[in-house]
């Protein structure tokens, strides 16, 4: 959708600070008297056994929490789907941009989106404050990132987010070959001049809005702002999409029909991030983002099973 309008499915991905946990603590002594009286003539004395104890107690809790955990890793590295661990054979050594690159190749494959999806990730400059920020736009079929993507993330979270934007291309491609063009463009009107409205930046907008209540006028100056918007979104989707809408059409009995409906009322109801670029509770309920999140973030289980959080 244009942008002086809108951003569309904008996302805020900060970077992972966290170095880790521990796992294994060194047990020093609490006494600083010196241990003179190391045994009794009858044997060890009961508070150094109960120290002993503690210590083999202590060892052999660290012993079965590493063997949980290589248990744990063993299951998730079966549970790695034959095509996901082709992909990470191939994807051993890469680094960059050539990464990011092959990595959407790869996934784009995966997810069958050859054709449909855009042909490789767009930059889109500078970050937002110390925050990478990117996404799908759907009427200019186009992803894009800006720097910090490529040059902050880990790998893990570059693959997670790669595959989050290949979502949403999916849920637009069921759309468009549900044969809802129209309603989808409807539905994206919608949602844009309702942003527009919470969007106090957006000063172009706001003054001639307010300029229309002053006239009287506010109604008319809605519905047209609503309908060009439909125009430029349904033009926008019927240049950008040719190779997705000469695909066969989904049948209205199929899972993939009923998805779309679900969708165009998920774009109706699009809310994005807030002024500041966050997350909201509206924002995380979308269907459309609901599953976005949760197959990026299925990637990223099978992406740590394999590498680890790299």
């Amino acid at each position: 959708m244009p942008n002086s309008v809108s951003e569309i499915f904008a996302k805020k991905m900060t970077l992972d600070k966290q170095s880790g946990a521990n796992i294994v603590q060194q047990i020093k002594p609490n006494s600083t008297e010196p241990q003179t009286d190391t045994f009794e003539k009858k044997g060890m004395s009961k508070k150094k056994k109960l120290g002993i104890a503690a210590a083999i107690l202590a060892t052999a809790a660290v012993i079965t929490g590493v063997i949980v955990h290589k248990a744990k890793r063993a299951k998730a590295l079966r549970e790695i789907p034959e095509e996901l661990r082709t992909i990470f054979k191939e994807l051993k050594g890469e680094e960059g941009e050539n990464f990011v690159n092959k990595a959407y190749e790869k996934l784009k494959k995966y997810m069958k989106l050859d054709g449909i999806a855009p042909e490789k990730i767009g930059k889109s400059g500078a970050d937002q404050g110390s925050n990478a920020i990117g996404g799908f736009n759907p009427t200019l079929n186009t992803i894009e990132f800006s720097d910090g993507f490529f040059n902050k993330l880990k790998k893990v979270d570059q693959f997670s987010l790669i595959g989050h934007e290949l979502k949403h291309v999916e849920q637009t491609s069921k759309i468009l070959r549900s044969g809802k063009i129209n309603e989808y463009s409807e539905a994206w009107a919608h949602s844009c001049v309702e942003q527009a409205k919470g969007n106090h930046g957006n000063l172009a907008f706001h003054m001639a809005w307010t300029e229309s209540k002053k006239q009287g006028s506010e109604k008319e100056f809605l519905k047209n702002i609503h309908l060009e918007t439909r125009q430029i979104i349904c033009d926008s989707i019927n240049t950008n999409h040719k190779e997705t809408l000469k695909l066969p059409q989904f049948k209205p009995d199929s899972q993939e029909y009923k998805d779309a409906e679900k969708y165009i009322e998920a774009t109706r109801n699009y809310t994005g991030l807030d002024s500041l670029g966050y997350r909201t509770p509206e924002y995380d309920a979308n269907i459309m983002e609901k599953e976005a999140y949760g197959f990026g973030d299925s990637l990223m289980k099978h992406f740590k099973a394999f590498f680890g959080n790299k």
